[in-house]
């Protein structure tokens, strides 16, 4: 995952967030993304696993549940 993945997949859940509780979204958007576009690779990597917001890698079989 690039930079820009990881930057808009957090700005994506930020810009949820603030729409849910009456924001703008493509605001909130913009605004986090440039934000995101500033930080390390590694932190947000870190805040997408610790948010639980990036791919699943894995099935679990209903046979297994």
């Amino acid at each position: 995952m690039n930079r820009e993945e990881m930057a808009n997949i957090l700005a994506e859940d930020y810009s949820d967030k603030v729409a849910k509780s009456g924001g703008n979204y493509q605001d909130a958007f913009n605004h986090y993304y440039e934000r995101c576009m500033k930080r390390k690779d590694s932190d947000l990597m870190s805040q997408i696993k610790s948010g639980g917001l990036g791919e699943v890698k894995y099935l679990i079989s209903a046979a297994l549940m």
